[in-house]
């Protein structure tokens, strides 16, 4: 494959993940559910710097009732999609 093939179908391939985060509002987002690897419906610290990077204060920032954990709503933060 040459690199203006692979170029197209990573473009292509992040845009269809693209579409799947900014969907529906009010479902679980398959890019939240990547995140929660164990898919209990929270994203730990642990989760977090796995996909996201190694940023506490970040994560901290996000976790807006401070109970260590990022729930959907929270998460929606990290992608701008203004959660209710």
């Amino acid at each position: 494959m040459n690199l203006r093939n692979l170029l197209c179908f990573v473009i292509f391939a992040v845009l269809i993940n693209v579409g799947f985060c900014f969907g529906d509002e009010n479902r679980d987002h398959i890019c939240f559910r990547s995140i929660d690897t164990n898919h209990d419906g929270i994203v730990t610290f642990q989760e977090f710097k796995e996909v996201l990077g190694d940023d506490k204060s970040k994560y901290d920032e996000i976790d807006s009732n401070k109970d260590g954990m990022l729930s959907h709503e929270e998460y929606h933060k990290i992608l701008g999609h203004g959660a209710p």
